[in-house]
């Protein structure tokens, strides 16, 4: 039976691995927090190195999403600094990507493998397929839709209640507490203090 799992983001014991993205000068850091063999969705502790760059154009064939905890990185011409969340829909362009001087440190989704083209699809979005706007954590509550993984919402305090509700789980991000969970089917939320961001795995046997 799945159980609840809570990962302190700054943990000093975290199972960091080197992973050289493609198109890109240097290797990142991550760790991998869950994942979905059924469809190869993900989500990944992900740490951008000072100086590390992608600067030429192209896409991922499965949508993504992430949010910062510290430093800063720039997507397209976007800075996105602690706090800040991005979504970006399968085979958007991005263009021009680089790590801030602090380099950056991040959970991001993905709702496939991760798969990058060089240059611009032929069925690229505009701008008008970003179901999520891009966001800086409010301190309000705020739902939003996503097309990534299933519903994701942020909220000024933790989010009430328990999994019921959820097909599989959930996938919760504690942005003051530092810290990540999954919570499956039934189970309550671990109480943590401050704003999270919630997501809900759909059941395909995670």
């Amino acid at each position: 039976m799945a159980t609840v799992r809570v990962v302190a983001l700054d943990d000093a014991d975290l199972p960091w691995i080197d992973v050289t993205m493609p198109a890109s000068s240097s290797a990142v850091r991550l760790v991998r927090l869950h994942a979905d063999a059924a469809t190869g969705a993900s989500v990944s502790l992900v740490r951008f190195p000072p100086g590390w760059t992608r600067p030429g154009t192209g896409h991922y064939t499965c949508a993504e999403e992430f949010v910062a905890f510290d430093g800063e990185i720039s997507v397209s011409g976007s800075r996105f600094a602690a706090g800040a969340y991005k979504y970006l829909p399968s085979h958007a362009s991005r263009a021009d990507s680089f790590a801030g001087e602090d380099g950056c440190l991040a959970v991001a989704w993905f709702s496939g493998p991760p798969v990058w083209r060089d240059g611009i699809a032929d069925d690229a979005p505009g701008p008008d397929r970003a179901a999520v706007p891009d966001s800086s954590a409010p301190d309000s509550s705020v739902l939003l839709g996503s097309v990534l993984l299933g519903s994701v919402a942020e909220f000024s305090r933790r989010p009430p209640g328990d999994a019921r509700d959820a097909p599989a789980g959930y996938d919760v991000v504690f942005l003051d507490a530092r810290a990540w969970a999954y919570v499956p089917e039934g189970e309550p939320f671990p109480d943590l203090p401050g704003r999270v961001l919630v997501r809900r795995w759909d059941r395909t046997g995670d």
